[in-house]
């Protein structure tokens, strides 16, 4: 028992050490753009977001795409993370996407998420190759910062799950 023991705080170091080197564990807001002069055209990446959250597939039994991510937009410690609900679902032979991003407000106490501050939606349609955004609650030029984060994200967060699902 004391042999197993001595083992764990090794592993938990190693775990850590490789947690914070791939880049996942930056304090100063983990899923921020690396090259902002990369800045792409909104509708190219929410078809990029489309096609992410796409390839993580249906849930059983449902006939709409629906993932939830939660991770931090605005580089703020105090209200942790904001919560990305990505939702997708045909009507009318059109694809309707919408993300929904709720911004918290900073934290009480460290034991709960907090309450919701403001809730922003981008709502689009997607045909083919395509996006028409129909309905949006931010500005063209803050949706060329917001995009790539949570496309950032996402990313992030499929590795993540990969890593976790992989057989030992």
């Amino acid at each position: 028992m004391k042999k197993a023991f001595l083992f764990f705080p090794g592993f938990v170091t190693a775990a850590l050490f490789i947690f914070f080197s791939m880049g996942y564990g930056d304090l100063n807001g983990i899923y921020r753009a690396k090259n902002e002069e990369k800045i792409k055209d909104p509708e190219k990446i929410i078809l990029e977001i489309y096609d992410e959250v796409k390839d993580m597939g249906q849930r059983e039994g449902e006939d709409f795409l629906k993932r939830e991510f939660h991770f931090d937009l605005d580089g703020r410690r105090e209200n942790r993370e904001e919560h990305i609900l990505v939702f997708s679902y045909f009507s009318k032979n059109q694809q309707i996407f919408s993300i929904q991003i709720t911004y918290y407000e900073d934290e009480g106490s460290k034991n709960y998420q907090g309450l919701a501050k403001d809730i922003k939606d981008i709502d689009c349609l997607i045909t083919e190759n395509t996006v028409e955004i129909k309905e949006c609650s931010y500005s063209q030029e803050d949706l060329k910062t917001l995009l790539p984060l949570i496309l950032e994200g996402i990313k992030k967060e499929k590795e993540l799950l990969k890593m976790i699902r992989q057989p030992e």
